[in-house]
């Protein structure tokens, strides 16, 4: 069987849309826990504190699977990393039904987020190797655009919906099976990336600390840990705070929160394609921009349903768009192709740990002592500090007219 080659366009389709798809059934088995808190809260006797911990552990998990299994791709391929993680993370969904206290939620999400970090990273990974240099952008925007299609756009919608027909441990039974089914499908047709088999013999010696050695991984993993933080403490406490603060039912909620998800879908797509024409930097510093504008907005408007799903819509265009560039597109091209995996990982990791395991904890404790509305707040502020932090980037886009710079110049050291 021949690897790809930069010419196989039918094979570089079909795998940008399979492993779309996967990591968008990732995003829906992350995320489809925290619109079922209004149910499992009072169900398993939780607290605010509690449910944060929940979705941090995931959070912690996926960022140490992230770095690990990142270099584990590396060095022995992306495809056994994706097929080994598909199945497990799938397992886990099941399990999630299973378990009916707190500290069973604590260690099945944790080992959930095993398995979505290794494909996350070892996906992202093979789309840098297989792609058309000036679709990469595009590429890695369709790619990532599925998480926030199916885990926030449809995701609430189908969490809320099917709990009203089932009880919530057969949600997550049911959520387990398309995982497998992907799973099944990428192992029939993907091929390892020809530059994974022959730079991994040529590269044996570098260490995954090398990638500290580029000014970018840096900036992007500083960028990604503040909109990890608005990520994840806003998609932890929405559902929290527009049943128990603004008074919504939990189906009107799971609509407006469908919205994040909808633009953010679109946003995915366009903005790193915009990238591609006019460059990472500006583009993810104007976006960020306007993403932190519009989240300050629905934190701080009463406004009805449609207005903020409207709010949520724009937002999640601008927002999401940005992050396939800081996680994913601007790491792989600030690095060569051997370090690309842990490339991704660093800044995904970090941003994890900060963001993700971090910051819902701490929001959900601030919630319990002054209120549902602050942790609301907190996206608006920190997006608006990655746009200042993106000034700071080295443009790597290949189409943009800044793309002066070489792999070497991109080097923390040769600054």
């Amino acid at each position: 069987m021949q690897h790809k080659s930069l010419g196989d366009s039918a094979y570089e389709w079909k795998m940008v849309w399979l492993l779309a798809v996967l990591f968008g059934i990732v995003g829906l088995d992350r995320l489809v826990v925290v619109y079922l808190f209004p149910i499992l809260i009072p169900e398993l006797g939780l607290s605010n504190t509690q449910a944060g911990a929940i979705a941090s552990v995931l959070a912690l998990t996926w960022a140490l699977s992230t770095y690990v299994l990142g270099g584990v791709s590396d060095r022995h391929g992306r495809k056994k990393v994706l097929i080994y993680s598909g199945i497990f993370f799938s397992l886990m969904t099941w399990m999630t039904g299973a378990v009916k206290s707190f500290t069973g939620m604590l260690v099945v999400r944790g080992l959930l987020g095993v398995g979505e970090g290794g494909v996350f990273s070892a996906s992202v990974a093979t789309l840098a190797e297989i792609s058309t240099p000036k679709r990469r952008g595009l590429n890695m925007g369709i790619h990532q655009a599925f998480f926030p299609l199916l885990g926030i756009g449809l995701g609430p919608i189908i969490a809320t919906q099917l709990s009203l027909y089932m009880p919530w441990e057969w949600v997550f039974f049911l959520l387990g099976i398309p995982g497998l089914i992907l799973t099944v499908m990428l192992a029939k047709l993907m091929r390892e990336p020809r530059k994974v088999t022959v730079e991994r013999d040529a590269h044996k010696s570098a260490p995954i600390t090398s990638v500290l050695k580029f000014r970018n991984i840096w900036v992007t993993t500083v960028i990604g840990s503040l909109f990890q933080t608005g990520l994840f403490v806003f998609s932890t406490f929405v559902a929290l705070y527009l049943t128990q603060v603004v008074g919504l039912s939990l189906s009107t909620t799971g609509l407006i929160v469908s919205g994040w998800g909808f633009g953010g879908f679109i946003g995915m797509i366009a903005v790193p394609a915009l990238s591609d024409r006019w460059g990472r930097k500006p583009v993810l510093v104007t976006c960020a921009t306007i993403y932190g504008l519009l989240m300050l907005a629905f934190a701080l408007s009463h406004a009805g349903p449609w207005v903020m799903f409207s709010i949520l819509f724009a937002a999640g265009i601008f927002g999401f768009g940005i992050a396939p560039l800081f996680l994913a597109v601007i790491p792989s091209e600030s690095v060569p192709s051997n370090m690309t995996g842990a490339a991704v990982g660093v800044p995904t990791g970090v941003s994890e740990l900060i963001g993700g395991v971090l910051m819902p904890v701490i929001a959900g404790g601030l919630a319990d002592l002054y209120g549902l509305a602050l942790p609301m707040m907190v996206v608006g502020a920190v997006s608006l500090a990655a746009a200042v932090t993106g000034l700071f980037l080295i443009e790597t886009a290949p189409g943009a007219a800044t793309h002066l710079v070489t792999s070497s110049a991109l080097a923390v050291t040769s600054e």
